[in-house]
């Protein structure tokens, strides 16, 4: 879904450029389990690479840290 905002006065309105078929029922909470799905990936890319960081610097992390 594309959304434009504009500005009147100090008032923001969002302006919907999407069609009609992407508010469908289910369609918003769709959307946000993907973003959602996307965003766990990347956390789970960034904990890898942490951890491949600290063992290149010879450092231990217990997994309970990484959950805190």
């Amino acid at each position: 879904m594309i959304v434009k905002t504009f500005f009147f006065g100090w008032s923001m309105f969002p302006l919907s450029l999407s069609g009609p078929q992407d508010d469908a029922p289910g369609q918003l909470l769709a959307d946000l389990e993907r973003r959602q799905d996307d965003v766990l990936a990347q956390l789970d890319d960034l904990e890898a690479k942490l951890s491949e960081v600290l063992r290149g610097l010879n450092v231990e992390v217990a997994e309970d840290d990484l959950d805190s």
